[in-house]
């Protein structure tokens, strides 16, 4: 196993972090005072099946947002520390933890934060210098990545890889059209596609054309310059097989206009209404922590078949611009959080 330096001396002594935190649900958009980074104390204890990490990256996306307003369900008092996934180096192991070890490097996905069976009340967001978390939400991080940079791999990567190759199940031949396809999961949904044999259309601003055509897109489209459901139906009359989308509002249903009677489309924002005839339309979906899927990423990213691209490491001091920029939808790949 890799390992890393480890510091838990240095954590006991301290006994403080530093941590994005909220004190009430609100409105991140309207109110970037709703965050505040904070001395806040370590996690107290390390039950049994956790892990301590300190963190170096942590995962920067819309679901903070959603966190912050109390859209998902986080059963803990405030303050209630930010972030639900990044990368560090574990400095504390349970007794009860197997496969992994003090030093080990690893990243992790822990949503909800509080969850059914849960023994431990102590587990934090990743926006902290130190994260608690079930050691069953835990893999060895890709080496292929900068420990920073896999910090924003764990909900994306988990995302694109269990809509495409579970839900959706792409095959060779397939058309499979992606929406936001820039984006953090977009362009790791466009590699998987590809990977497997699919014809990937996907939509995007025409600055990103030539970089999702270098991912693997067969064809791009620039939503802003023309009606994508006229230019996809002109492309393919009988309609497309498959769909990823991204964008809520009008596209969505959109999206399901141009699939063929039997398609089937994963809408990660929930707001399609249109339904296929003999095909299905999924708005409930909601990515789930599996440490199996986390280590396959890894080897994906460590064998070549998935690159990660990251716009900007932001200072760990610029966690609320770093959540405005994500929140804006004008990202390529990812924004990931810089953490010391």
């Amino acid at each position: 196993m890799r390992t890393g330096t480890t510091d838990t001396q240095t954590a006991t002594a301290r006994k403080l972090m530093g941590a994005w935190a909220i004190h009430r649900f609100d409105d991140f958009r309207r109110d970037h005072a709703l965050l505040s980074l904070e001395r806040l104390p370590l996690p107290p204890k390390v039950e049994p099946h956790d892990v301590l990490i300190r963190m170096h990256g942590a995962e920067v996306g819309d679901w903070d947002a959603r966190v912050a307003a109390g859209e998902w369900p986080v059963d803990r008092s405030f303050p209630i520390i930010l972030g639900l996934a990044g990368a560090g180096s574990i400095v504390d192991v349970g007794k009860s933890v197997v496969d992994l070890q003090k030093g080990d490097l690893v990243y992790t996905y822990n949503h909800p934060l509080s969850h059914r069976g849960c023994p431990s009340a102590h587990h934090n967001g990743a926006w902290a210098q130190y994260m608690l978390v079930p050691f069953d939400r835990v893999a060895l991080a890709p080496t292929s990545l900068d420990l920073t940079h896999a910090g924003a791999v764990p909900i994306i990567g988990s995302t694109a890889h269990e809509t495409i190759d579970d839900i959706l199940q792409v095959f060779r031949h397939d058309i499979v059209l992606i929406t936001a396809a820039a984006g953090g999961v977009g362009h790791l949904a466009v590699q998987i596609a590809a990977r497997r044999g699919a014809r990937v259309v996907a939509l995007a601003r025409r600055h990103n054309h030539e970089f999702l055509r270098g991912l693997g897109a067969a064809m791009t489209i620039d939503y802003t310059e023309a009606d994508f459901v006229e230019v996809v139906r002109r492309a393919f009359p009988t309609g497309v097989d498959k769909a990823l989308n991204g964008v809520a509002g009008e596209t969505a249903n959109g999206v399901v206009r141009v699939m063929k009677p039997v398609g089937h489309v994963v809408d990660l924002t929930g707001s399609a209404t249109e339904k296929l005839p003999d095909g299905r339309v999924d708005t409930d979906y909601a990515v789930r922590p599996d440490r199996r899927r986390l280590a396959e990423l890894a080897r994906m990213f460590d064998g070549g078949d998935l690159q990660l691209e990251v716009s900007r490491v932001a200072p760990f001091a610029d966690a609320p611009s770093a959540l405005a920029e994500v929140l804006g939808k004008q990202v390529r790949g990812v924004v990931v959080l810089g953490i010391r």
